[in-house]
This record gives C-alpha cells, sequence and structure tokens, in this order.
C-alpha cells in the first residue's frame, strides 16, 4: 500500500506539498502540482 511520504519521495516534494496538491489548500506551481499528480495516478494512491 502506498502511503503519501511514498508519493512525496517518488514526486521529489515534501510530503506537505503533496497534502496542499491533494487539499487544494495552498497554491502549488503548476509544475509541482502536475508532478505530484501524475505519480498519484500512476501509483493508485487514494488518502485515507
Amino acid at each position: 500500500m502506498i502511503t503519501i511520504k511514498d508519493v512525496a519521495r517518488l514526486a521529489e516534494v515534501s510530503i506537505s506539498t503533496v497534502s496542499r496538491v491533494i487539499n487544494d489548500s495552498k497554491p502549488v506551481s503548476p509544475e509541482v502540482r502536475k508532478r505530484v499528480l501524475k505519480v498519484i495516478e500512476e501509483t493508485g494512491y487514494k488518502p485515507n
């Protein structure tokens, strides 16, 4: 089972950044958002 920590590692960003993308809570650059979403899609990550 993949975790948010794994997504962060694979996308080369912090756990906080992954959380920001998932929750759309704070601004994240379009490039980073795209990278995180790609990892989420490729891994099938689903937040609890």
